[in-house]
């Protein structure tokens, strides 16, 4: 009798055993995960902004992705309205969680207003010299979902905001974002800024833009906007340009924060973005007068660093960016993105391949030969 209870003792042991090794085991992979976790985040808000990041950076970016051959990809606008189609749902939504809405890049001025600028800062700047103008239309350039169209016009409720964007998805947006708000003043069309078809014929006094003339990335684009621009502003109208543009020394910085500079603008869809020189050199040409050129990259090199350290620590889960590259091909935009936040803090630092700032133009009178 005692063999048996012995003999049946040393059979069920084992096997009650089973469910608390299990456990174990699975407590014991959690506390690894957490620990994985802890430290990679530890390492990558700590670490500096520097040569030694970007090198690594770049390196970690090659293991997964071909960079040369996607600095040269050539982009047209209809992979400009792709990339903002593909990502407006979630990459920008996500960005909302971090800079609030309004899409744009935050800002980050001395006190005291460094705490509630935000992503209306770009507009405060733009809210200035409607009142400069005395402003009555105004002309937004890519106004996307519509927020800095409508924030301005909740301001000034006796001017008049058009909105044009080439992305039908941002105009629909905008459409419905109006009719929720109630916005009379408020006018949304598709519409392309190098022909400004679709628009009304209303004479202009302001056109502005925030982060979205950078896809004029040709020469061609760029003088056929203005040229239509002057056309269509008032006597002494002004364009107010707030953007991202490659530095003044992007050829005398280091080979690797041009190839930085180089995967951001492909991360947007951007051929080249033009440096703030062309801009005024070719808006001279046509015209115009240079009345203010601002930097503005010391205000938003936090914003863009607080995205890079995300990049790194995500960089050290390469199997999550394998499978989005290797399985989710309709991710590819969200990858492009996620390549730019990566490398943009490593271009705008010491404005070695990349700034950010404002430049405003005004109208001159036109010149008649006799």
């Amino acid at each position: 009798m005692f063999n048996q209870i012995q003999s049946t003792h040393l059979e069920i042991k084992p096997n009650t055993m089973y469910p608390f090794i299990l456990v174990d085991v699975f407590y014991a992979l959690v506390f690894l995960l957490l620990l994985k976790l802890v430290t990679s985040a530890v390492e990558s808000f700590t670490c500096a902004l520097d040569d030694s990041s970007l090198r690594q950076n770049l390196e970690r970016l090659g293991q997964l992705y071909d960079l040369q051959k996607i600095q040269n990809i050539c982009f047209e606008k209809d992979d400009v309205i792709r990339y903002y189609d593909k990502t407006t749902e979630l990459d920008y939504k996500v960005l909302q969680l971090c800079s609030g809405i309004g899409l744009h890049s935050k800002l980050l001025f001395a006190k005291p207003i460094c705490s509630v600028a935000s992503t209306s800062a770009q507009a405060a700047l733009v809210l200035k010299e409607i009142g400069h103008v005395r402003a009555k239309n105004v002309l937004e350039i890519g106004c996307g979902q519509g927020f800095c169209t409508s924030f301005l016009a909740t301001l000034c409720p006796h001017v008049v905001f058009h909105g044009i964007d080439i992305v039908p998805k941002h105009i629909d947006i905008a459409t419905k974002h109006k009719e929720l708000g109630k916005f009379t003043n408020t006018r949304f069309s598709l519409c392309d800024a190098t022909r400004f078809e679709n628009l009304a014929s209303v004479s202009l006094d302001l056109i502005f833009s925030v982060e979205a003339l950078c896809h004029l990335d040709t020469s061609t684009k760029r003088h056929d906007f203005l040229s239509h621009a002057y056309n269509r502003l008032c006597e002494h109208g002004r364009i107010v340009i707030i953007d991202g543009f490659r530095s003044f020394k992007f050829e005398q910085s280091s080979m690797n924060q041009q190839t930085a500079m180089r995967l951001a603008e492909t991360g947007f869809r951007i051929r080249k973005m033009p440096t703030k020189d062309e801009w005024i050199n070719l808006a001279r040409d046509l015209n115009f007068e240079l009345i203010e050129d601002r930097d503005l990259t010391q205000e938003v090199l936090p914003f863009w660093t607080m995205g890079w350290r995300m990049a790194c620590f995500v960089l050290k889960f390469s199997f999550v960016l394998k499978y989005m590259k290797n399985f989710r091909i309709n991710m590819q935009e969200t990858v492009g993105n996620f390549i730019s936040v990566a490398t943009t803090a490593h271009a705008l630092r010491d404005r070695g391949s990349a700034e950010y700032g404002m430049i405003i133009l005004q109208k001159k009178k036109a010149i008649f030969s006799v």
